[in-house]
């Protein structure tokens, strides 16, 4: 009787967007860089003196315009192959280049058909086609994504640098851990290179990208990378480390020479190694520039049982801390310094500048917080705040001489892979979900909570907290737990508009808030069997239908002891197409049920105001539904579920109630 009536009890696969509106979820669909399944297309190409029929992912070449397709299905009209004059027309998916009329039409180089016109882009003939055809192209595009190569599950998060994803992965025999990126070809291989230790051979440094030969075997090597352990080129006592690519031959023991210039540089005593990881880890990443040049922006990551590396696209090297046990399991950049989180409660960083260099010397250093570390993360301030499993904390200052660490709360700390860098900083604690700012004001008292609506449902599922995301475009915080499902919180300005459920039927392992090349928003997350999946894209569930339920708080109309007969419900949505859903209402507590189903048109949009291709000619700008409603009650609640798969999200803006109030029930 005190809730707002527009509020659920329970809702599966609806989000709320910042209006404080209930909107169907955006989808999720496989990814390995091959063409994404939701921005796939078809177009008609007629083909007349047809010999042959072609198969399904035949790649049609125009012999003319070098224009080519891939065959969805060929639809024959008239004549037959055997006479070699078969007509009709071909449905082709990621055309390229434009066909010309007359031109032969190959495949393999042979030739199968004559083009007779052009390729029209989704030239169907009627609704219906459009349909089976554009989403036999969206299924198409689909079966060529695979796995990422291995075994086992994905390791941690799925991560993007320059406009290329990453992913680790065990090896097929689960002997080592593989780095892999996406390519337009699907996941590639990433040669993570090799090391040799040396010494110095006199005062000649040896710099990137130098050409360098054995002296004694002839082979030959580029030093990519140059890691500096102890002395100086200058002094001729340099030591360290090589990074080679691109090798030929086998090194020895020997000394090396740069190629076409000086000799005796280095002295090494054995072969280069190739870079391998240990198996499993749980890999999460940053990306930073210590060097302020265009080409010095790099990806740095860590997984817990290896050393922490850098990567710039070509080049991997790892950076040794002088750890024991030199397996960091968080990582954050600060200040112009790598940080880095080992067990035990150990908080380093780099010296400033130069993520190779760990010597308290150069300005390296340890900070001590005696508590097991869960994230680290540079927030507004600026400040780097460092969540333990019990304890927060702070850091300020810009190096090592003016550094200052304080304990920011002694009684709140952050449940592993909870904290998000959206608003004041939201994390889950044992009481449930906190904030920066009211952890500080509150401490461990349960007003410091701002999830009190759902308390029940994460005192239940604290313990299966699998990962979480901040998304940036929505201003949402998602939690995923290890059932499959996710609790969704929408702010805006400030406010809580409220939370959501959702259901997706794979289990994400770790979900990653990334930008593209053009700075554009995407969320990606890997499995355990090896899929990697972009989240919010697409209208199903990888090709599945995403089911819907929203349900809402009883409503007594201000009158709680008076019968009601609800006459009809008239709904206000946005919807981009077609859209069915079932509305129902449910009286006294759910004693009784009665209910329709609701078919909604697409909506319209105002001229030269509306995005071209976002809505329908003529169409109303919010759509209107209504149901008749037969049935009585003291209290009612409004239902309305949806199963849908190709079809676009659409938004619940407003519903009308239509009723006739009775006499009171004494």
């Amino acid at each position: 009787m005190t809730v707002n009536p527009g509020l659920l009890t329970y809702s599966k696969n609806y989000e709320c967007d910042q209006d404080g509106r209930y909107r169907r979820i955006d989808g999720y669909e496989v990814f390995d860089g091959h063409p994404k399944p939701s921005d796939a297309s078809y177009w008609i190409l007629r083909f007349t003196n047809g010999t042959v029929a072609l198969s399904q992912g035949n790649v049609v070449t125009g012999a003319t315009s070098a224009a080519t397709g891939t065959l969805l299905s060929q639809i024959l009209e008239t004549g037959t192959y055997a006479g070699s004059d078969a007509a009709g027309y071909m449905i082709l998916t990621a055309v390229t280049g434009t066909y010309v009329n007359d031109e032969n039409l190959q495949v393999s180089a042979a030739t199968k058909a004559v083009a007779d016109g052009t390729a029209t882009s989704r030239g169907a003939l009627t609704d219906a086609l459009d349909d089976t055809y554009l989403q036999t192209a969206i299924e198409y595009t689909r079966t060529q994504i695979a796995a990422v190569p291995g075994s086992g599950s994905i390791l941690g998060q799925v991560w993007q640098y320059n406009g290329i994803k990453y992913a680790f992965r065990n090896n097929a025999g689960d002997t080592a851990a593989a780095m892999y990126k996406s390519s337009a070809t699907g996941w590639v291989l990433c040669d993570m290179g090799r090391t040799v230790a040396f010494t110095s051979g006199g005062t000649t440094e040896i710099t990137e990208n130098t050409a360098l030969v054995g002296a004694t075997s002839g082979a030959t090597a580029t030093a990519k990378r140059i890691l500096l352990t102890s002395g100086t080129w200058a002094g001729g006592d340099a030591a360290g480390t090589l990074i080679l690519y691109t090798q030929v031959g086998t090194f020895q023991a020997e000394n090396l020479n740069i190629s076409g210039g000086a000799a005796n540089v280095a002295t090494i005593g054995a072969n280069s190694t190739a870079v391998t990881l240990t198996k499993g880890g749980f890999y999460r990443f940053v990306n930073y520039n210590f060097r302020g040049s265009t080409d010095t922006f790099r990806m740095y990551g860590c997984d817990g049982v290896n050393k922490a590396f850098e990567w710039d696209g070509a080049t991997f090297v790892q950076l040794t801390t002088g750890m024991t046990l030199d397996k960091p399991t968080h990582i954050a950049a600060f200040r112009n310094h790598l940080f880095l989180a080992f067990g035990g409660g150990s908080l380093q960083h780099s010296s400033p500048g130069n993520p190779y260099s760990w010597s308290a010397v150069t300005g390296a250093t340890e900070l001590g917080i005696g508590d097991d570390i869960t994230d680290i993360i540079e927030m507004p301030g600026p400040a780097l705040v460092v969540w333990a499993r019990n304890s927060m904390w702070t850091l300020t200052g810009t190096h090592i001489d003016d550094w200052v660490l304080s304990a920011y709360s002694y009684q709140v700390g952050a449940i592993e892979n909870t904290v998000q860098r959206i608003g004041p900083g939201i994390f889950l604690d044992d009481r449930g979900l906190t904030t920066l700012s009211t952890a500080q004001e509150y401490g461990n008292f349960k007003d410091a909570v701002i999830s009190k609506r759902i308390e029940p449902i994460l005192t239940a599922k604290k313990d299966q907290v699998q990962c979480s995301v901040a998304i940036k475009d929505k201003n949402q915080y998602r939690l995923f737990f290890d059932d499959m499902t996710v609790i969704t919180m929408t702010m805006s300005g400030g406010k809580i508009m409220g939370f959501t459920r959702q259901e997706y039927g794979v289990q994400p392992l770790a979900v990653t808030s990334t930008e593209d090349a053009n700075g554009y928003e995407e969320l990606f997350f890997g499995t355990s069997t090896g899929f990697v999946y972009q989240l919010d894209k697409g209208t199903s569930f990888n090709g599945n239908a995403i089911r819907t339920i929203c349900r809402t708080h009883y409503n007594h109309l201000q009158t709680p002891r008076n019968r009601k007969r609800i006459r009809k419900l008239i709904f206000e949505l946005d919807a981009p197409t077609e859209t069915t859903i079932y509305a129902g209402v449910e009286y006294d507590y759910s004693g009784t049920e009665a209910g329709g189903l609701i078919d909604i048109e697409a909506t319209g949009g105002i001229w030269g105001v509306s995005n071209w291709g976002a809505f329908v000619y003529g169409g109303e700008t919010v759509a209107t539904a209504e149901v008749d409603i037969t049935g009585n009650g003291k209290n009612f609640c409004i239902i309305f579920t949806s199963e849908l798969t190709y079809e676009e999200p659409h938004t619940l803006q407003g519903i009308t109630v239509l009723y006739d109030v009775y006499g009171m029930v004494r």
